[in-house]
């Protein structure tokens, strides 16, 4: 077997050796299984991703990190947490990497691990400038098809999924989420004047919250870097959404993708993003929708604002720290 890992710093995870690979494919495919070559992919920064070539096919080998790593609240368990919730993603299965098998024993090496198919295509991330206008705005229209065949899938408690904690009511949902947004920006020496007034709110309008009653499912982490392109002669289409690890269930205008949505909209982004609306459709007009989504809003620039500091990012720490502060400011006139 070839074996092509990719040179890294030192880190506290456990190595992954090409033992572990073969003893890992044969626990998979069997015992006689041929293993022709194994190469590391780059690009991700949470799970260690091994691309596998077999005699008939090409596989996806993920490895989550060990449970003993110093893990943000919202990146434990996510192997484990997207087997659990992935059947949910029925209506974009076809889109989606099926898994061939999980092993969360532990017993080849301390990591969970799953293999999962392969998926040809480019990430849009990496090709997004080679699109004319036309084909931009064919794909941002099919992402927004996507998006809300995702978000109309409903489920029957918010939060989680296991083994995340599930909720009864999405105004507790929040307030642990923005809870833990404000324990990981203690942990960072990071002000929460802004997070804090923002939270005291959230406690005395949890009715605002709760006008949201049926929870909808949410990728979590869907944007241009987790969906790959294809080409043909009838133009540019998406073929593939990866990484559901992130997904949940609750208020659609809670998602990640909404979030990115509102924080790149720009005159130049405006066509495209014109395109997403028009094949997402309507949005449900709840009542206190802007107090929402100024509260999703902190919640999200406070995750973000942890992982800035953590990957030494300078500017998003000072722009999240700008955006919540106005957050904070606006949201008291949003009850009126």
């Amino acid at each position: 077997m070839e074996f092509i890992p990719i040179d890294r710093p030192s880190t506290t995870n456990p190595p992954v050796t090409a033992d572990h690979i073969l003893t890992m494919c044969q626990r998979a495919f069997g015992p006689i299984v041929q293993v022709i070559s194994a190469r590391e992919l780059g690009g991700g920064t949470f799970n260690t991703t091994f691309l596998i070539i077999l005699p008939d096919q090409q596989v996806i080998l993920r490895i989550a990190p060990p449970p003993t790593a110093e893990l943000a609240w919202h990146e434990q368990q996510l192997m484990r947490r997207e087997q659990h919730i992935q059947p949910f993603f029925a209506a974009v299965a076809h889109l989606m990497p099926r898994t061939l098998m999980a092993d969360f024993t532990h017993q080849v090496i301390p990591r969970d691990y799953i293999f999962q198919t392969f998926i040809e295509g480019e990430r849009w991330d990496d090709i997004a400038d080679s699109f004319t206008g036309e084909e931009a705005a064919q794909l941002w229209e099919q992402f927004g098809r996507i998006t809300k065949s995702i978000h109309s899938t409903v489920g029957t408690t918010f939060g989680g999924p296991y083994p995340m904690t599930e909720f009864q009511t999405w105004s507790q949902t929040i307030m642990d989420r923005l809870e833990r947004v404000i324990d990981g920006m203690a942990k960072l020496q990071l002000d929460l004047t802004d997070i804090g007034s923002v939270m005291a709110i959230v406690r005395n309008q949890t009715a605002k919250l709760d006008a949201i009653q049926q929870p909808r499912l949410l990728h979590g982490d869907l944007w241009l870097f987790n969906i790959l392109i294809q080409r043909s002669s009838d133009g540019p289409a998406i073929v593939g959404i990866l990484d559901a690890d992130r997904a949940w269930w609750g208020d659609p205008l809670a998602d990640w993708t909404m979030f990115v949505l509102a924080k790149s909209a720009s005159p130049e982004t405006q066509r495209v993003h014109e395109c997403f609306w028009r094949g997402y459709g309507q949005v449900d007009e709840i009542s206190g929708i802007a107090f929402r989504k100024a509260v999703y809003e902190a919640m999200h620039i406070g995750t973000a604002l942890a992982w800035a500091i953590q990957n030494h990012d300078d500017d998003t720490v000072e722009r999240g720290k700008r955006d919540l502060s106005l957050v904070a400011a606006n949201l008291p006139g949003l009850l009126l």
